[in-house]
């Protein structure tokens, strides 16, 4: 199961973030944005209820992670 989590950060985007998800092995990729989120990363995880954990546990006890919007992907088809 593949997610994209978008990160909304306190105050100015903190460099420091970036070394805390690098430390989460679930993440694979980290991409620094601008706009209304500061930093959206890839997660693959066995399960939902992993996927929840890694988020819930992980990236919002951040100190600096302010809110998260989740966006749960599926492979698509081609016929």
């Amino acid at each position: 199961m593949s997610a994209f989590v978008m990160i909304s950060c306190e105050e100015e985007y903190d460099v420091s973030i970036e070394g805390i998800l690098r430390d989460i092995p679930e993440i694979k990729e980290i991409q620094h944005t601008t706009g209304r989120y500061d930093v959206i990363v890839k997660i693959e995880s066995p399960s939902t209820e992993s996927l929840r954990e890694i988020i819930s546990l992980k990236i919002r006890k951040i100190s600096k992670v302010r809110s998260t919007t989740t966006l749960i992907s599926s492979p698509i088809l081609v016929f």
